[in-house]
């Protein structure tokens, strides 16, 4: 349903804002609603797990405060987030958007995994990219939907997200699954309609 491509590398200083799309919507998104209902992983020790909606409501991204990793080793972490919107309003889910924040030298390389799937909903997304050394520059990879699947109205859906981050290599490379300047690690796009 979903196919994955590589982004190119997106200027540091940039804002989250300026990095998701804007859609054509016939009234202003509405608000969107997120907890996150547990993390799991080395990647995600407790407390160290975000998840805020944009502004302007057309997306929403998890943050990782503690997934990094050194070289020859890996990390994953699988959270569970509640998504609630209001009454008479549903959507689907775009693209979703890895930022990883590479460290690596000529002999090492990272890999990044990614499975997301709403519990009861038909749509699910995965990503499966890697990238090798020498690198510092800012990581994408987007997996962007086929077809828009659109949730059922009025009801609320859990969000799994597994990410699993590996370094090969030196010990002194790593990657960490976050944009240091914005703060966000997977980013969900949406497009939203009435019911």
């Amino acid at each position: 349903m979903f196919r994955t491509k590589n982004a190119a590398a997106i200027l540091a200083g940039a804002l989250l804002g300026s990095l998701l799309p804007i859609a054509a919507q016939a009234a202003p998104a509405p608000t969107i609603t997120l907890k996150v209902l547990g993390a799991f992983g080395s990647g995600c020790p407790k407390g160290t797990t975000d998840a805020q909606p944009t502004a302007d409501n057309t997306a929403f991204s998890l943050a990782y405060s503690a997934f990094r990793v050194s070289g020859n080793d890996y990390k994953n972490c699988k959270v569970s987030v509640r998504v609630a919107v209001p009454q008479g309003w549903t959507y689907a889910v775009t693209s979703v958007v890895n930022r990883v924040t590479p460290n690596l030298d000529g002999q090492s390389s990272a890999k990044l995994q990614m499975n997301a799937w709403f519990t009861g909903s038909p749509w699910n997304a995965s990503a499966d990219n890697s990238i090798s050394g020498p690198n510092t520059d800012l990581w994408t990879t987007t997996s962007s939907a086929a077809t828009l699947v659109y949730a059922p109205c009025n009801q609320s859906f859990d969000l799994n997200v597994n990410n699993t981050l590996r370094v090969n290599g030196n010990a002194s490379s790593s990657a960490e699954l976050i944009d240091t300047d914005t703060k966000a690690s997977t980013i969900f796009n949406l497009s939203w309609k009435q019911c």
